[in-house]
């Protein structure tokens, strides 16, 4: 079987004949290249869809910014997928979020802690100050299907309303169908896209997102 066979199988499975039909659209209207030819959605959350079954299920869960510490234990074992460079996002004013079960893992979100996003190709988005940038979300294998991710995000979300922000913003590759439904069943709403070529040694950015989620501010 091909990879582009197994592909739309997959889809079918997954996402049905409308799954199927927006990514062969998609893929002729947008194509993708690895390295060369990219489009991206991007994403606000300010209203997060947490499930009563979650939230039941969390009831004695904790939820708390991890140490430096914290983090170099979890990089012991592969599963909990922390890596050096998380360390070091970590050392440069990056937080991520726990999510306990007494001493059991549940899992995490991280937030990013500069205004400044590079979202590929160093194109950097410049977000607005009450808007702070979520990634690399991991829940537990024993605890998938519980709809801990939105709650984490409302945890988030409550942890920086203290410091003035109240939206949290991502992006996802507009043929990753998983994370699209994702980011959908949280509670994000698009904002715009970013479609991103390399031809005839030129780069070329085209982005496109509502005047409120976007910052004239210089950054550094």
């Amino acid at each position: 079987m091909s990879s582009k066979t197994a592909i739309l199988k997959w889809l079918w499975n997954k996402h049905g004949l409308g799954g199927v039909i927006l990514y062969i659209s998609r893929k002729l209207f947008w194509p993708s290249r690895e390295g060369t030819s990219s489009r991206i959605f991007l994403f606000v959350l300010d209203k997060p869809r947490p499930t009563a079954a979650g939230i039941e299920a969390a009831k004695d869960h904790l939820f708390r910014f991890a140490t430096r510490e914290d983090l170099l234990n979890l990089q012991q074992e592969a599963a909990w997928d922390i890596h050096d460079r998380d360390i070091a996002a970590f050392d440069k004013g990056d937080r991520c979020l726990l999510q306990l079960d007494g001493d059991k893992l549940v899992g995490y979100a991280w937030l990013a802690g500069s205004q400044l996003v590079e979202i590929m190709w160093g194109f950097h988005y410049n977000m607005p100050d009450d808007v702070v940038y979520n990634y690399k979300g991991f829940t537990n294998p024993e605890y998938r299907g519980c709809g801990f991710q939105p709650l984490r995000h409302l945890k988030l979300l409550e942890f920086v309303k203290q410091q003035g922000q109240h939206r949290l913003f991502g992006y996802v590759d507009h043929l990753n169908f998983n994370s699209l439904r994702g980011v959908r069943k949280s509670g994000y709403r698009k904002i715009g896209s970013l479609h991103c070529v390399i031809k005839n040694g030129q780069a070329k950015f085209n982005l496109k997102v509502t005047d409120d989620s976007w910052s004239r501010s210089k950054r550094t």
